[in-house]
């Protein structure tokens, strides 16, 4: 297929600043190219980082950027809403009026010299100085954003989330869910279960002298809390995502994250940042932790035990992961099909060429499945709890350079045949994500959507947006929409393309004058959030 043409010098810039601290107006009618469909409803909410830079400090990744929230409603009459707002965290509202950067970025942004550094270690240690700002990671909640019971959440992952004002998208304040995130924060991706209608969360610190903490929580309506578990899981030292199912919750134990006092100390000094130490280490294990989702399942199907770990035959990182569903045989679970983006051993944070997250050219992201089987379920006493260890199977299922897997919001934990991404549709250049993929598991409905620019994570919207709970929904997985931002590094503007999900062709492009950061991740509510009434529809001027 025809591959846009332009400099990675051009695409680069779709990281560069967001100049205006907020925007919001209705799309003129004559900017949107196609037809909007009708029963597209609701509201698309996507997060982000919105500076390159803090004062006069360039910022080393986009990974330490302020988040930046975008908001498109869409009234179903054909018109629709941009709004877009930083997220006014502590920190940025501190460095904003210093009108220079504070605290330092967990990708190695460091507005301090070495020997401020190491004198405010030594503050630390004699007890001089125990909240120094030189030592302190800023909080950019720029990876998630999601709404749930009345509150739109926006959420990095090693630190609270912030609550918004899903209207104005004005910043009220962090936000600890009543108390309950014991663990002081929130991870920026969720599963929703649509048989029990509840929200699951999750929350991991890593371990230094002490084990790994991976906190999981399950909230029904009005936020009422179904779950609250805490793991301690050695060696998992990192989670950024999680899988959920009727009995399990899933999470990795990457082999690319190693945890010392060594290194600790080198993040403080400058010397390293938790992103540079991301990278492969052969002696670490590399397992799948399947965790029971509640103290029954443990007992009745892990043998009372709360997780079991099964190793990943090779090697990889995975950042995202795509669907789970389980397979039985009879009233007994008997294994577990998933899918999940991994990247492999050459893989590191490399902010390559200034244009991908990571060293994509060399350790390409793969979508790939994982067969895990239990085996003979039944002991010698002739019970249902595991006997043996699972075996897992692991396969590539499509040769794309493929990042931020997206599936039906509300089918997690379900067999699902089709997985949405944005995807490079050219093999010698794995790092320009052009296009995107919608991968068919059956085989027979794989496609590609190639922009005229550098996509984003693609937002899979169902048609009429709501859930269906409690109860199978016949409605066909792919009857729906998706929602994807578009950079164009010609006219250095952006677009957002709205795609029929079936057949993965254009419905319409929302064009606007102006750039919007290329972002991370978004979700979409079927309720409408816009300032003001939409405009009428046009008249024909006289003259």
């Amino acid at each position: 297929m025809p591959q846009p043409n332009f400099t990675t010098e051009q695409a680069a810039a779709g990281w560069k600043t967001q100049a205006r601290e907020q925007l919001a107006y209705w799309v003129p009618e004559v900017d949107i190219k196609g037809t909007l469909p009708k029963d597209l409803v609701g509201t698309f909410f996507r997060n982000g980082p919105g500076n390159d830079r803090v004062g006069p400090t360039k910022l080393t990744h986009p990974i330490d950027g302020d988040g930046l929230i975008v908001a498109l409603s869409f009234p179903g009459n054909g018109h629709v809403h941009f709004n877009s707002r930083f997220v006014q965290s502590r920190h940025r509202v501190e460095e904003q009026a210093a009108k220079k950067m504070i605290y330092r970025g967990q990708m190695g942004t460091d507005p301090n010299s070495l020997g401020a550094n190491l004198a405010a270690i030594v503050k630390a240690k004699v007890g001089w100085e125990k909240n120094s700002t030189v030592l302190a990671f800023r909080n950019p909640s720029n990876t998630n954003v999601y709404m749930w019971e009345g509150k739109v959440l926006s959420a990095h992952e090693t630190s609270l989330p912030h609550c918004l004002d899903p209207t104005t998208l004005e910043t009220i304040g962090e936000e600890t869910l009543g108390g309950t995130l014991e663990l002081n924060v929130l991870g920026a991706h969720f599963r929703y279960d649509p048989v029990l209608d509840r929200l699951v969360t999750m929350s991991a610190k890593a371990g230094v002298n002490r084990l790994p903490s991976l906190q999981i929580n399950e909230y029904g309506r009005q936020w009422e809390v179904k779950s609250l578990q805490t793991f301690h899981i050695p060696g998992l030292n990192y989670a950024h995502d999680l899988l959920m199912s009727k009995h399990f919750y899933i999470v990795q134990i990457t082999p690319f994250v190693n945890i010392s006092n060594v290194d600790v100390y080198k993040f403080f000094l400058g010397l390293s940042s938790p992103g540079d130490a991301m990278r492969y280490y052969d002696h670490l294990p590399c397992r799948l932790v399947i965790i029971a989702r509640t103290p029954q399942v443990a007992d009745q199907i892990l043998g009372g035990r709360q997780w079991i770990e099964v190793d990943i035959p090779e090697p990889c990182h995975i950042f995202h992961f795509g669907n789970v569903h389980e397979l039985v045989e009879g009233d007994q679970v008997v294994g577990l099909d998933l899918t999940a983006v991994c990247l492999g051993k050459k893989f590191n944070m490399e902010f390559e060429n200034k244009l991908w997250l990571s060293n994509a050219s060399k350790a390409p992201g793969l979508l790939t499945g994982f067969k895990v089987r239990f085996g003979d379920a039944h002991n010698a006493v002739n019970d249902k709890t595991l006997s043996t260890t699972p075996t897992v199977h692991q396969t590539v299922l499509h040769p794309a350079s493929v990042e931020f897997p997206a599936v039906h919001p509300y089918r997690h934990g379900q067999d699902t045949q089709y997985t949405y991404m944005m995807a490079s549709s050219d093999p010698k250049r794995p790092h320009y994500f052009t296009a995107v993929l919608k991968h068919d598991l059956y085989g027979k409905g794989t496609r590609f959507w190639q922009s005229k620019g550098v996509t984003g994570e693609p937002c899979f919207i169902p048609r009429g947006g709501y859930a269906i709970v409690g109860q199978k929904d016949t409605r066909a997985e792919d009857d729906g929409f998706v929602v994807v931002q578009v950079f164009d590094p010609k006219t250095q503007t952006t677009d957002f393309a709205v795609l029929d999900a079936q057949t993965m062709e254009l419905l319409a492009t929302i064009g606007l004058k102006h750039h919007v950061p290329i972002g991370f991740h978004g979700t979409f509510t079927p309720e409408v959030f816009a300032q003001g009434n939409a405009p009428p529809n046009l008249i024909k001027a006289k003259i």
